[in-house]
C-alpha cells in the first residue's frame, strides 16, 4: 500500500490542489476496512476503528482528471456517548477522521459527509479536533461548529477542538 504523499498534502495546503465540488459527488456508507485502507493511504495518522463510516464518490468527473466512481474522501465517527442533562439524555458523537485524495480539494465535502451523518444517526452534539500544525479549524466554523480551545502535547503538537451543537 502506498504511504501518504506529503508532498502533494504540503502542496494542497499551500493552495496547488486539483479542484472537486461536493455537488458533483454522493455520499454513501462504506465499510470499516474499505475507511481504514483509505486513511492508511491518505491521513496523516492513519487508520482506526470508528462505528460510522462514509465516503464521497465522485458521479461527475469535471476536469478534476479522476474518473467517475472514484472515491475522494472518507469521514469516520464514533459511536454515541450519552449522558444526562437535567430531563434529557444527550447523544453525544466525535468526527474522528476526515481525509481526501492528497491533491484534491472538495469544495462542499465535509459538510456533505457531516449531513449525511447527521440524517443518519440524529445526534445532539458533535465533537471534533483538528491537528494545529495543519489547520487553524476553518472548515469547521464554516460548518457551525464552536471552538472549545487547544490542547499541546508533550511532543509539542497541539489539536483544536470544536463542538457542533443540535
Amino acid at each position: 500500500m502506498e504511504k501518504l504523499d506529503l508532498e502533494k498534502r504540503t502542496l494542497a495546503h499551500q493552495g496547488e490542489f486539483r479542484h472537486v465540488f461536493a455537488r458533483n459527488c454522493s455520499v454513501r456508507r462504506i465499510t470499516s476496512a474499505a475507511a481504514g485502507d483509505f486513511l492508511a493511504r491518505y491521513h496523516l495518522i492513519g487508520r482506526l476503528k470508528g462505528r460510522y463510516h462514509y465516503g464521497l464518490f465522485l458521479d461527475r468527473p469535471g476536469r478534476s482528471g479522476l474518473e467517475a466512481g472514484t472515491m475522494v474522501a472518507v469521514s469516520v465517527f464514533s459511536a454515541a456517548r450519552t449522558w444526562q442533562k437535567g430531563e434529557r439524555t444527550v447523544r453525544s458523537f466525535e468526527w474522528l477522521r476526515a481525509a481526501s485524495l492528497p491533491d484534491i480539494r472538495v469544495a462542499g465535502g465535509m459538510g456533505k459527509m457531516l449531513d449525511a451523518f447527521i440524517a443518519d444517526a440524529h445526534p445532539d452534539d458533535i465533537m471534533s479536533y483538528a491537528d494545529a500544525a495543519w489547520s487553524h479549524g476553518d472548515v469547521y466554523l464554516k460548518l457551525g461548529f464552536r471552538p472549545e480551545g487547544s490542547k499541546t502535547f508533550p511532543d509539542g503538537s497541539s489539536s483544536l477542538k470544536f463542538r457542533l451543537t443540535l
